[in-house]
């Protein structure tokens, strides 16, 4: 079984149980999965049930990496401008990029680091 059922399964138990049963549902899920022999999934499944729990409250997740620290306010009025919906931003620092942004919302990856710029200068060079 895949970190995205286990974390499927696991949310629509949570949420279609009364709050005093989750507990039960909780070490039930734990007990399948080292029975499964999947408790080295726990944390891709944790992953993948936090983004079912942000898309059922209408939040997006939004990576941001960028070489050095940012104004991560100005990012996220600019991102709720576009995306429409309520952004939660994950912020990242990765200084190959050199310079610029890299934002990554759902599946769609905007690269405005210098890095890919320099790599598109290269490859339109090369021609």
């Amino acid at each position: 079984m895949k970190a995205e059922q286990y974390a499927k399964a696991l949310y629509d138990a949570l949420h279609e149980s009364k709050p005093e049963d989750h507990d039960k549902i909780l070490d039930n899920f734990v007990r399948i999965l080292s029975q499964n022999g999947d408790l080295k999934l726990y944390d891709l499944i944790e992953e993948a049930y936090k983004k079912l729990e942000t898309a059922e409250k209408g939040i997006k997740e939004v990576e941001i990496t960028t070489a050095q620290p940012q104004k991560s306010k100005e990012i996220l009025e600019h991102l709720n401008k576009i995306v429409g919906d309520r952004v939660e931003i994950k912020e990242r620092i990765d200084q190959e990029i050199i310079g610029g942004v890299v934002v990554r919302v759902d599946d769609t990856l905007i690269d405005g680091s210098i890095k890919n710029s320099l790599k598109q200068l290269r490859k339109a060079i090369s021609k």
